[in-house]
This record gives structure tokens, C-alpha cells and sequence, in this order.
């Protein structure tokens, strides 16, 4: 078992989770450690195993082994289809940060544009006749 500061991968954490719960030599973990693995109840997780979202090998009427390798898989589709989402979610988030940000950039621009272009005119002499008396002798 890696400690939770070194895992990094994905596989690395799935692994952490479920060596939390179950030894690593079990291969064959029973519904209420996979429960405990994936946080949820045991009805939960009988439920995954009704509908074949998790496979199972059957050890009687109401028995349900599964096996090690099946629950990674499973945590793995679902961890990884999680974080992508995630992901995606924070980036359409950050364009619409980045877009805004353009928006009122784009804003002050066209307000400093006008505050030179006002500085320009106060600055330039006037235009046209002058208003000064000249005295001729």
C-alpha cells in the first residue's frame, strides 16, 4: 500500500482504497467490504451487482463473492469518467472567467482610448479663427 501522500496515479489511489478496507492478499472481497470500500451501504452495492454494473461470482442462494480485480475496474471507469468530468466542468468555468475578463478589458480600453483622445483635444491649439486681437500700428 502507497501512503496517500505518494499516490498520484489514479490506479495508485484505487488501490489505497480498497488496501484500507481489505488485506491485499484477499482476492475474493464480500459485499459489505466492498460497501465499505466504495462508501455506500450494503443494498447499495447489491443493487450495482443486480443490474451487472459489478460483476460477482455466486456462492449460494444469497452469496456474492467479488473479486479484487473486478472492483478496481469498476472504481476505475467510474474515478476516471468522475475526474474527467470534473475537469471539464472547472475548464468551461474558466473560459467563461477568461471571456468576462476580455469583455471588461476590452471595456477599459475603449475608456482609455477616450480619456487620451480628450487629453489630445485640450492639448491641440484651436482650430479655425482666433479669438486674440492683434493691434496693427
Amino acid at each position: 500500500m502507497t501512503s496517500a501522500t505518494t499516490a498520484e496515479t489514479p490506479e495508485q489511489i484505487v488501490g489505497d482504497l480498497i488496501d484500507a478496507v481489505v488485506p491485499t492478499d484477499q482476492h475474493m472481497l464480500e459485499v459489505r467490504h466492498v460497501a465499505k470500500v466504495l462508501g455506500v451501504t450494503d443494498r447499495a452495492v447489491l443493487y450495482l451487482l443486480q443490474d451487472r454494473k459489478l460483476g460477482f461470482i455466486r456462492t449460494g442462494k444469497r452469496g456474492y463473492r467479488i473479486p479484487r480485480v473486478i472492483l478496481t475496474e469498476y472504481m476505475m471507469r467510474n474515478f476516471v469518467a468522475r475526474e474527467l468530468t470534473e475537469a471539464e466542468q472547472r475548464l468551461a468555468a474558466t473560459r467563461k472567467a477568461l471571456q468576462m475578463a476580455e469583455r471588461q478589458l476590452a471595456k477599459l480600453n475603449a475608456r482609455i482610448e477616450e480619456a487620451e483622445l480628450a487629453l489630445r483635444d485640450e492639448e491641440s491649439p484651436p482650430k479655425g479663427r482666433s479669438t486674440q486681437t492683434v493691434l496693427v500700428p
